[in-house]
């Protein structure tokens, strides 16, 4: 497998100028980022989230954090949860597990973005697969999340 054929589509339907970056298979977007010699705070992966209404909310961050669960729920005055990895494997079934794409758009999706992942000059993320990372401007990266809230989600992991 490689990018995800509605990854491709979405990035040509929004005229997005990318790379990609070939690299050893990885299980996490983190083991992406070491396996590719990226960053891992400038590879955003996604974090799906549901609420008690089974609304569904796609999170942004940086490969090398994790989403404060608390504070988007403080922030927007509901009770997301994360969603059990199955659930995900209908909605994303052109990705391989764990390879979600953080174009939430893409699938239809809301998202909130982790601000600290619009102050970088590039962005790094798994197009459907852990063999190939998507290198893109943080131009592009900013127009295609015009949409989605901006706000501190992330705590970083010390590893």
């Amino acid at each position: 497998m490689s990018l995800s054929q509605r990854v491709l589509s979405y990035l040509d339907e929004q005229k997005v100028r990318y790379q990609t970056l070939f690299h050893d298979h990885s299980f996490s977007s983190l083991g992406s980022a070491i396996a590719a010699h990226v960053p891992s705070n400038k590879v955003a992966k996604a974090v799906l989230l549901e609420d008690d209404n089974g609304s569904r909310m796609m999170a942004i961050l940086p490969a090398d954090s994790k989403v404060d669960l608390a504070g988007i729920n403080d922030m927007l005055n509901r009770r997301f949860r994360l969603m059990k990895e199955q659930q995900l494997y209908r909605y994303f079934e052109d990705c391989e597990n764990g390879a979600i794409p953080p174009l939430a758009q893409a699938y239809n999706l809301e998202a909130i973005v982790d601000h600290s992942l619009m102050d970088l000059p590039d962005i790094y993320f798994e197009g459907g697969d852990h063999r190939c990372l998507v290198h893109l401007s943080q131009t592009d990266f900013s127009r295609m999340m015009r949409h989605a809230l901006h706000a501190n989600i992330s705590k970083p992991v010390f590893h």
